[in-house]
Parts: structure tokens; sequence; C-alpha cells
């Protein structure tokens, strides 16, 4: 049975490319899906089959990355989004969608707007996901501490238990946001809930606690699709070990970390590849030998076919990226969201992570042949590659949010 779906989700790189396989894959199954975005992504969301409807987006305007070790100022930011994205759709004359698929960061919107119209929704969690168990939101802040033992959590997006100072502070926001579009719902219940249908495209193996997670919760995997807006890339032939290094956005706000893992690659007989985002300078790497290549928006899955090992801030979708090659890792976290990854990573074996205070060009090379060379870290990642494929991915999350769409008929 053929659906209208429609997708919120803020014009977050590593938010909106995880979505578009499993956009393409429901359209190329004859469904429709509206794509509420702003401008800087709506191409991506087409290309992937959607109609955009966009909208001025505050996240775009924003200094996002001076607020990633911010729990209040993020937490305020994604919930001014969540507004400006409620504010476009008020009042729309749209077709109302038979299924509202909506980000994590931006839930309330989600929520907000699955009541406003009366149709079912589903949660899409491009990160770990958070229960009872574990606590997403307080392994950013509170680290390793973050686990059972830290207080209790309701659901995926859960109350910060342990950092109570801003809580009531955003209650009160959510509250007057649901107030603004005729909702009543209690404020805790729209921000806690434990929603009952959640796609998480992380494999369960990959999560915290994994599985203490019940029938509500999907792990599909990362949903990787073609991605033919990116360049690809071939190896030149000349038989050296591959890396690939990629900070994403974050490498604008630290380029001299990234300059540093440039370097250090730069001192190795292998041929790296460099990926830089938009405001990325290239000059900002300074002078590089020829087997050190900088690329823009070059596509990720084509340099981890041939890669040895990936050198990466710690972006889960970098990370997914890789371990869907079964390519082992060294990571650099370069803010507080980067930590639980990189943790994860090391918790499971699965490559290295490294303190980004006072790292020298001489460790990230001895990190990268250190872990190339562990028999060990290689045969996990392959495990973890074979998870991957057995979550599932675009397809399997397509076919779950049709279930979704069959129980609501």
């Amino acid at each position: 049975m053929a659906g209208h779906y429609f997708f919120l989700c803020h014009p977050d790189h590593g938010h909106v490319i995880p979505t578009l396989a499993v956009v393409a894959e429901l359209t190329r199954r004859g469904n429709r899906v509206t794509y509420l975005t702003a401008p800087s992504t709506a191409p991506l969301v087409e290309g992937a089959g959607a109609t955009a409807l966009t909208y001025e987006s505050v996240y775009r305007a924003a200094h996002v990355r001076e607020l990633e070790d911010d729990a209040l100022g993020l937490l305020a930011l994604l919930l001014d989004e969540s507004g400006a994205m409620l504010e476009r759709v008020a009042g729309l004359a749209v077709d109302r969608p038979d299924v509202i698929v909506y980000d994590t960061s931006v839930l309330h919107a989600g929520r907000i707007l699955a009541r406003v119209w009366g149709v079912p929704a589903t949660q899409l969690v491009p990160v770990f996901a958070s229960n009872a168990h574990f606590s997403f939101l307080r392994s950013i802040y509170a680290g390793a501490d973050a686990g059972p033992d830290a207080g209790p959590d309701s659901g995926p997006d859960s109350g910060p238990g342990d950092l109570p100072g801003w809580v009531g502070e955003m209650l009160a926001r959510i509250e007057a946001l649901a107030a603004a579009h005729g909702i009543t719902a209690d404020p805790a219940e729209l921000w806690w809930e434990v929603p009952d249908s959640n796609l998480v495209t992380l494999p369960r193996a990959f999560q915290f606690a994994g599985d203490t997670f019940d029938e509500r919760f999907t792990f599909v995997g990362p949903c990787l699709g073609e991605r033919r807006f990116l360049t690809d890339w071939r190896p030149p032939g000349d038989g050296l070990p591959i890396a690939l290094l990629s900070f994403g956005t974050a490498a604008a706000e630290r380029p001299a970390l990234l300059r540093t893992c440039a370097r250090g690659l730069a001192g190795l007989p292998w041929r790296t590849v460099v990926t830089l985002a938009d405001g990325v300078d290239l000059a900002g790497l300074g002078p590089l030998p020829s087997h050190v290549e900088p690329h823009r928006w070059v596509s990720h899955v084509s340099v981890l076919r041939h890669a040895a090992v990936a050198v990466t801030h710690g972006g889960i979708g970098t990370v997914m990226e890789a371990l869907s090659h079964g390519c082992p890792l060294v990571v650099v976290p370069t803010s507080a969201m980067n930590g639980p990854p990189a943790r994860r990573i090391e918790e499971l074996g699965l490559g290295r992570a490294l303190d980004p205070v006072g790292l020298t060009p001489d460790r990230v090379a001895e990190a990268v042949l250190a872990v190339a060379a562990d028999e060990s870290v290689r045969r996990r990642a392959a495990r973890m590659r074979r998870e991957i494929l057995a979550s599932g991915g675009a397809a399997r999350a397509a076919d779950e949010l049709e279930r979704r769409l069959a129980r609501a008929a």
C-alpha cells in the first residue's frame, strides 16, 4: 500500500545524509515523500526522490561548534529549530501525510506535529539510542560514567537526570511551543516519552546496552545508498596502503588538529585521502606530499572500499561508513559529542581513540600503524561489518515504515 511520508530533519549533513537512502527506497516502491528541510539541503532530498518543503533554519545560521560542549545551548538551539519548522508548516495547505518521520534532534517538531495532524510518527535516531539503561545525553556530558547507575531515563531523548539545572527552563519552553500550536500535552512527555516506533541507524551490536532495547526500537544499521552528489574516488594502482582522513565540518573549527593528523599520515608510505567539507581551508593543511590527496566532498564509501584505516573525529556517520566496510578506526574526538563513539570503538576493540590535547603527528602515525597491524582489530571490524549487513539498512527501514502505515490504516 503506497503512502505519503513527511520527513523532518534539521539541515546538518550528518543527519540528513543517513535519511536519503531511506527516502530513495520509499519512492522507488511508489510511495510519496515530502521532506521539510533548509534550502541548503533541498537539492539532496530532491535527488533522493522527495518533494522539498523549505524553511528558514536557525540552526544553519548558528555557530553550532561553539555549542557542542554546552548542553543547554545546543538543546535550546534545536528547540528553536523545531519552532521554525512548525512555524513553516502551521496553516499550510498541504496534503496531510499518512506517517511523520522525524529526526530525534527535532523531536519536538515531530511529536507536536503528529498531535496536530493526528497521524502516526516514527523517530529516526542517527546516533546512539537511549533508554532506562543508557543515556546518550549523559554519555556526552558525563562521559564514561553515564550508564545504568547514572539515574533513571524514560525515553530515547530522555531526561538528563543528573543534569537538573536547566531542565525546568527547557520544559517551560517546550510547553510554550506546544501551546502555540494548540497542544496541551505534558512537556515532559513531549520530551522524554518512549515512542512506539524508532529506527536506529546503528547495528544493535554497536549500541551501548544494545540488548536492553525492546521491540519499539529497530536497529537497521547505516543507510548508505548511492550518494551520487559526492565525487567518486579510485586508487591510482601504486600498491600503497590507503587511509581515509575526515573530520567533516569539525575541521573548520579545529584546523590545527586536522593538520596534525595529515602531517602524521604524510610521514608514512601510505596514500591518504583527506576529505574537506565546505568552509575548510585547503591552505590550512600546509604543504603536503603527492601521496596525500585533499578532496572536497569525495565519497567516503569509494575510499573505504580500499582503506586499511580511517582517521576521523568520531562523527557517527563516518564511523558507520568505515565499519560498513570492515575498516578499523583511529578517532580523535573534537568535542564532547564525539566522545561516546570514540569510547565505544575502544570498548569493542575496533580501533584506537587519541586524546586531541597535545596530539603530535608521530602519535597519529604510531596509532595508524598499530591499528593496521593488529589482526584482532581487523577481525572484530570484519565481524561488525557482518552485523551491519545483517541489520538491513535502507530496505529494512522502508519495510518498517510501510508496516507503520499498514498498522495505522
